[in-house]
């Protein structure tokens, strides 16, 4: 039993090493690492990385519409979609403790994601 306890841990850090270069924090995957594979410590960590990249979301998010002057409309109305389909795609209304950290780990992803088109398409090309 401890053997297969010890290849699971093995498994979800090399897991969560590999998602690394996408964004999770180095105490996201320590976090989880250490969660023990017990959805309460799961969901606290969870539940704090998706509140720091949703301040980094916003961060980019602003910085997107000031780059971008001229296309402001659009990009709210393309982030306001984002949200809607963040919210049903991870269904956001679902209740259960093992149904949180399933979207805690959806919201997280995308969040993520999101967050790093916003990024890219934010650099200003130097001539």
């Amino acid at each position: 039993m401890r053997l297969f306890g010890f290849g699971l841990v093995m498994v979800a850090s090399t897991f969560f090493q590999a998602q690394a270069a996408t964004g999770y924090s180095k105490q996201f995957i320590q976090c989880m690492s250490q969660s023990s594979g017990q959805t309460a410590n799961k969901e606290k960590c969870l539940k704090k990385e998706l509140k720091a990249h949703q301040k980094l979301l916003k961060g980019n998010y602003k910085n997107y519409l000031k780059v971008n002057p001229q296309r402001v409309e659009t990009i709210k109305q393309e982030h306001r979609r984002f949200e809607k389909q963040r919210d049903q795609q991870c269904n956001m209304t679902s209740t259960g403790k093992y149904a949180k950290v399933q979207q805690y780990e959806c919201a997280l992803a995308m969040t993520i994601e999101q967050s790093n088109r916003y990024e890219s398409r934010s650099k200003v090309i130097k001539r």
